[in-house]
This record gives structure tokens, sequence and C-alpha cells, in this order.
């Protein structure tokens, strides 16, 4: 069977055409990395690999989730730490108000401070934000949850939980609702402040110090309940950190090409096409007399 010079001609294009491919091939490998780009390139391989791309997507917005819930409630949990701080201080200002030698003059001073700290509570209850919301307002996060009419605190919030997902089926409830906490803590120290100005040293001492360390009780079991979940946030995001780690690897391993033996290939095919383009090359310049000698 003769072979005709266009068969040989259209063989070597074809076999140009396929070391080129194979020569592109190679160098994509080495360029992007990545043994898979495609799913032929290894079906179940591409499978496995968008269902890690999928929980890796999930991953990070637990992880950003995780981050919203620990600043929240850590911003939190200052607040708290300062309404202490002034429980604890208006508690002083009784005790020493209480004393049968404090004078008038002395009490209407000790009255005065609290007032401050009245004031100061507020200040808290309405400048505590985690960016643009505030915290103490339940689900009413884009107004300050609190106004003063006299000795009275209104509030504007309402008793919605604030809740994220921080894991697969596990939601969580970040925020700290200002009622009762903080109009509890403001009526007991505005209870206070009125039997100082009085001079209603039993009351003072019967019902104000005994109302005042219930809220301080009450802030207390707050505080714990936002330091455990706290700490619920830390040990989840320790697990998820790993977890996002050993799928990294695990993608990894999977799409990622062997950098030396990519490298290899790519020089194989290139000097592979190379040879096919001289060979072509000659084929091309041989003239009838080359096949008559």
């Amino acid at each position: 069977m003769r072979v005709s010079t266009a068969q040989m001609l259209n063989a070597m294009q074809q076999a140009m055409e396929r070391n080129y491919l194979r020569y592109h091939e190679a160098q994509q490998t080495v360029i992007t990395g990545k043994r898979i780009r495609r799913p032929s390139d290894d079906p179940f391989g591409a499978s496995l690999g968008i269902t890690l791309h999928r929980l890796l997507q999930e991953s990070e917005q637990y992880k950003r989730n995780l981050t919203t819930a620990k600043n929240f409630l850590s911003i939190t949990d200052v607040a708290l730490e300062n309404l202490n701080d002034l429980i604890r201080e208006v508690k002083s200002l009784a005790v020493q108000a209480a004393t049968d030698t404090q004078s008038a003059e002395g009490r209407a001073a000790i009255a005065q401070q609290i007032q401050q700290i009245l004031a100061e509570v507020v200040s808290i209850a309405n400048n505590t934000t985690y960016g643009d919301r505030f915290i103490f307002g339940g689900l009413q996060t884009k107004r300050a949850p609190f106004s003063v009419a006299g000795d009275i605190l209104q509030y504007h919030g309402d008793d919605g939980t604030m809740n994220v997902e921080i894991s697969p089926a596990v939601v969580m409830g970040i925020n700290v609702q200002g009622v009762p906490l903080i109009t509890g803590i403001y009526k007991a120290i505005a209870q206070i402040k009125r039997y100082v100005e009085t001079s209603n040293i039993e009351l003072l001492s019967r019902e104000g110090l005994q109302e005042l360390q219930n809220q301080l009780d009450n802030l207390l079991r707050t505080r714990a309940v936002v330091g455990s979940k706290i700490q619920q946030v830390e040990m989840i995001q320790q697990r998820l950190d790993k977890r996002h780690l050993d799928f990294t690897e695990l993608l990894s391993g999977i799409e990622d090409a062997d950098a030396a033996d990519a490298i290899t290939k790519l020089k194989m095919a290139e000097t592979t096409y190379q040879m096919t383009l001289a060979t072509m090359a000659r084929f091309e310049n041989m003239s009838l007399l080359d096949f008559l000698r």
C-alpha cells in the first residue's frame, strides 16, 4: 500500500497538534500548580474537590459568624464589668451614707455622686455598640435603647434574641436585653439615691442595699453566662480551624500537581513538540528530486 505525500503531511499535522496539546496541558499544569482544572481530568477527584470546596466555603462562613459572636460577647462583657464596678461604687457610697455619723451635707454630696453614677449607667447602656448596632436593645439595634425622664429609665428596645449560627445546627443567642438587667440596676441605684437624699437610713440599710445586692447577683449571673458563651465560641473556633486545615490539605492532595513531576513532563512534552516541528519543517522543504534519489 502506497502512502501519498498528502497522507504523510496530514499524519504529521495530526501528530503536531497532539504534541502541541500535550505541551500546552503540561505548561498549564506548571503555571497553575493544579493537576485537575476540569472534570474530565479526573472525574472522581473533581467531584470530591467540589464537595471539599463547598465545605470550605461553609467553614469560612462559620468562622465569620464565630468572630461576630465572640466580638459581640466580648464587648458585652466589658460593659457588664463596668456596670459591676459602678454597682460596687454605689454600694460603698450607700454604706457611708448609712452611718449615724454622716452629716446631712455629707449625704447630699453622696447623693450627687450617685446621680453621676446613674448617668454613667445610661451612658454604658446607650453607647456600648458593635459597629453601628446597639447591643442592649434586643433586635432594635439601630437606635439608642434608653432615655431618661426624671428618675425613670425608659426602654425603647425589645426582648428579641440575636441568634448566630456558630456551627452546623448550633445557634447561639449573643445579646443581653436591656430589660430587666439595665433597668433593674438603674432602678435600684435611683432608689438608693432617694433614700440618701431623704436620710432614710432604715430603708437604705434594709431595702436599698438588699435590692442593690440582688441586682449585683443578677449581673454576676449574666456575666457568667456571657463568659461561658465566649469559652464555647473559642472551643468551636479551635475545632473549626483544625477542620478547615484538614479540608485544605485534603483538597491540595487531590487538586495540586507534584511540582517536580509536572516540570519533568513539561520538558518532555516541549522536547517532543519541538522535534515534531523540526520534522514537519524538513518534510515541507523536500522536493520531488529528494524522493527520486
